[in-house]
């Protein structure tokens, strides 16, 4: 499968897409054990939601890459699942830097506004971000999807510039963005990206995790 993961100064979050496009992902903390492990307890994941689930890994730095093995059980079985890494080059900070959770969504077309009930977490960390979501596919919000994306970033005062790079989103490989924020301190912005084409509009507002 393809997977991306990034490390923060306290904070990961990863999403994997598999061949048949189904999507894993999760969102948490982590923090050093004796050696080469660490432990990482999530936030919210494709599998839990937002059940906390501890996981000890060992992990196996060489260079640019890095092995990771999580001890798993399956039934009455024990196995380990190995992933190996290879890591990315990395650019300057920016005030963006860490893990969002979006705070409120709405979709603006024409007259009309609605609320969106999605959860999301957005990530931005030297030069990258990821966010993953699990968002409902009827008005009732009975069935629901997850979803991700992946690419570069750079933030010139109020404009975020994103390219995707990997997504679980076929109309957005490939593709970029300029959107513009607002800052509301440190720990909130918010974002309006507008369809050129029809006018819609998405109103996103995000808070820091701390």
């Amino acid at each position: 499968r393809a997977q991306i993961k990034i490390y923060t100064d306290k904070y990961f979050t990863y999403a994997s897409m598999a061949p048949d496009s189904s999507v894993g992902f999760g969102v948490g903390t982590y923090k050093a054990d004796t050696g080469n492990s660490i432990t990482e307890t999530s936030i919210f994941s494709s599998l839990a939601l937002d059940s906390p689930k501890t996981y000890h890994l060992l992990m196996t730095r060489k260079d640019s890459a890095y092995s990771q093995v999580i001890p798993r059980t399956s039934g009455n079985t024990k196995y380990n699942l190995k992933e190996d890494y290879i890591q990315v080059p990395t650019t300057d900070s920016t005030r963006l830097d860490g893990v969002w959770k979006l705070d409120k969504a709405y979709y603006v077309k024409g007259k009309d506004t609605t609320r969106a009930t999605e959860v999301q977490y957005k990530t931005f960390w030297r030069g990258y971000f990821m966010f993953i979501h699990r968002y409902p596919l009827d008005a009732a919000n009975t069935k629901f999807k997850n979803g991700f994306g992946y690419g570069n970033f750079s933030l010139k005062t109020d404009t975020l510039s994103e390219t995707e790079q990997l997504t679980s989103h076929s109309t957005l490989m490939g593709r970029s963005f300029a959107i513009k924020l607002a800052f509301n301190g440190d720990d909130e912005y918010s974002q309006i990206i507008k369809d050129p084409k029809t006018g819609d509009q998405s109103v996103e507002i995000y808070r820091r995790l701390k």
